[in-house]
C-alpha cells in the first residue's frame, strides 16, 4: 500500500526536554519549500550510461540499475524488454513544475505579471543507501526561470541554476512549441495533451539527496498530489554540449509525460 503524503507540520502538545532541545537543534537544520498553486508538470524520462552516471555518484550509495528499480516507468520497461542490453543503465528523470508561486521557508516568491510564472526543473537519478537499501535519488541540477526564486533558494542553501523558458511561434497549429534551455543544454518540445483526463488518486512521493551549496547533502522529502492527469504524444528534441545534453542524446528513450494539473506540493528538506 501507498502511505498518503501528509502535507504540513504537526507538532506535538507535550515533549521531554530532552527531545525538544533535540527538535530545537534539527530545526536549525530543516526547512520547508510549498508550491501551493501547482498549475502544470511533467517529466522527461530516460536512462543513463553506467559509468557516466558513476562519476556522478556519493560516498555511500550505490546506482540503481532499471532492471532492479520496482518504480520502473513503464515506458522504460518496455525498453528493457525490447533491449536487455540496457537493463544495467540508469533510470533518471528531468522533471518540470510551473506555478504562480514558491514559498520557500518563510518567503513567497511570486513576479508581479502573474502571467510570468515560476518554473522549477529537477534532474535526477535513481540511486540508493548501500546500508540500508533505502531508495534516495541523487539530484544532479534543479533549476529554475526566475532569478528571484534562485535568489531565495541561495538563501536558503540550495543553488538553483539558471535557466529560460518560452513559446515558438509556428505554423503548426497542431502542435504546442515550447523551448526550454538548462545552462547548456536546450530541450525543444513540439506536441500536445492527448486523451481523455484522468483524476489522480494518490500523492507521488520521492526522496532525494541534494549537495548544499556550502557541502554537505541535503535530504528532501518529495510530496506531490495532482489534482489530473493526461498523456502527451509528441517529439522532444536535445542540443546542446552541457551533462544534461550528452545524457539525454546517449539515451536509448527520452519519454514525455504524462501532464499533471493542479494540486500542490511539499518539499521537507532537512539535514
Amino acid at each position: 500500500s501507498v502511505k498518503p503524503f501528509v502535507f504540513g507540520v504537526a507538532v506535538a502538545a507535550c515533549v521531554p526536554a530532552t527531545v525538544a532541545g533535540q527538535a530545537v537543534k534539527e530545526q536549525k537544520e530543516a526547512q520547508v519549500w510549498s508550491i501551493p498553486d501547482l498549475q502544470t508538470s511533467y517529466c522527461v524520462r530516460f536512462a543513463i550510461e553506467p559509468r557516466a552516471a558513476s562519476r556522478e555518484l556519493r560516498k555511500g550509495f550505490r546506482l540503481t540499475p532499471a532492471s532492479q528499480d520496482r518504480g520502473l516507468d513503464p515506458a522504460l520497461q518496455q525498453m528493457i524488454r525490447r533491449q536487455p542490453e540496457f537493463a544495467s543503465w540508469s533510470p533518471s528523470e528531468l522533471c518540470f513544475y510551473f506555478s504562480g508561486a514558491v514559498q520557500v521557508g518563510s518567503r513567497l516568491v511570486a513576479e508581479k505579471n502573474a502571467r510570468n510564472r515560476q518554473m522549477m526543473a529537477v534532474w535526477t537519478i535513481a540511486t540508493q543507501e548501500e546500508k540500508s537499501g533505502r531508495r534516495q535519488d541523487l539530484v544532479l541540477g534543479i533549476f529554475s526561470a526566475r532569478s528571484s526564486l534562485r535568489r531565495a533558494a541561495e538563501t536558503a542553501g540550495v543553488r538553483l541554476h539558471e535557466a529560460q523558458a518560452g513559446v515558438v511561434d509556428s505554423a503548426d497549429s497542431a502542435n504546442d512549441i515550447y523551448t526550454i534551455k538548462l545552462e547548456r543544454t536546450t530541450l525543444i518540445w513540439r506536441g500536445r495533451p492527448t486523451g481523455d483526463s484522468t483524476r489522480v488518486e494518490r500523492a507521488l512521493e520521492e526522496s532525494w539527496q541534494v549537495p548544499g551549496m556550502r557541502g554537505g547533502l541535503w535530504n528532501v522529502e518529495f510530496g506531490y498530489q495532482p489534482q489530473w492527469s493526461r498523456a502527451l504524444v509528441g517529439s522532444l528534441t536535445v542540443e546542446g554540449k552541457g551533462d544534461l545534453a550528452k545524457a539525454l542524446k546517449a539515451s536509448p528513450i527520452r519519454f514525455v509525460g504524462p501532464l499533471y494539473r493542479g494540486g500542490r506540493a511539499e518539499l521537507r528538506f532537512t539535514r
